[in-house]
């Protein structure tokens, strides 16, 4: 008997018809994923260009730490040090207690913490403050990957040396650079110049704010507030925060 079940008839037309549209698909799903990934670059680059969510990785709680102890350790003395570059009194305090300072530095059971913020951009006419912080994290992400911060205390020793009267233009990006090259940093022209890490700055400062830091400098012995009278009162506050 002949087999009454026949092969379905394939018309050619609505075969290239189907296979003419799911190439049209096909092409426009990767137009949308090529457009989403353009989207999600020039969003990126934009971020990292005005510097709305650079970091700078070696800081730690946004805090540029110094420390002798030994790797791997964590020191039972966190002294913190917020600062603003244009602060009269920030400089008046390196001057006075820079001997203290470098013993502390020295003492392997203490973390020194250096928190530059922009508290005083009004006292500036190009906002001072905010760009000679982010001048330091420039210096500090260029210069102290391995945790070294050697350089980076230079470049904030010769700021404060060289700090601009308030009310003026304060330092220029150009002599901002030049004091970085001089301290051992490469050339830092453009990140100092596009603000790269001007959301970084901006973060610190809040944070500080948000601490309770309504002055600068403010020194704190593991998050307490240290009221300064002398270096040697300084150094006895450390010393006996470190033997508790």
């Amino acid at each position: 008997m002949a087999d009454k079940r026949r092969k379905p008839i394939v018309d050619p037309r609505a075969a290239e018809k189907r296979r003419s549209l799911l190439i049209k698909i096909g092409a426009a799903v990767v137009l949308v994923a090529l457009a989403v990934g353009i989207g999600v670059w020039v969003l990126v680059s934009h971020e990292s260009a005005t510097g709305s969510s650079s970091n700078v990785t070696v800081a730690t709680d946004n805090a540029y730490r110094i420390t002798t102890a030994p790797k791997g350790t964590t020191p039972p003395v966190t002294v913190t040090v917020v600062e603003d570059f244009q602060c009269p009194a920030c400089r008046a305090f390196e001057t006075q207690f820079a001997g203290a300072m470098d013993q502390i530095r020295n003492n392997p059971k203490v973390a020194v913490d250096y928190m530059p913020i922009a508290f005083l951009d009004r006292m500036s006419t190009t906002n001072y403050s905010s760009r000679s912080a982010n001048a330091s994290a420039c210096v500090a992400q260029s210069t102290a990957g391995d945790g070294n911060f050697d350089t980076w205390l230079k470049f904030h020793n010769a700021l404060y040396a060289q700090q601009p009267e308030e009310g003026g233009p304060g330092l220029t990006n150009d002599e901002l650079n030049s004091i970085a090259k001089q301290v051992g940093a490469t050339n830092l022209k453009q990140c100092i110049g596009d603000g790269q890490f001007s959301g970084f700055v901006k973060d610190t400062t809040q944070k500080a704010l948000n601490s309770g830091v309504n002055a600068t400098p403010t020194i704190k012995i593991n998050g307490q507030p240290v009221q300064l009278s002398t270096p040697d009162a300084l150094i006895a506050a450390v010393n006996e925060a470190a033997n508790k």
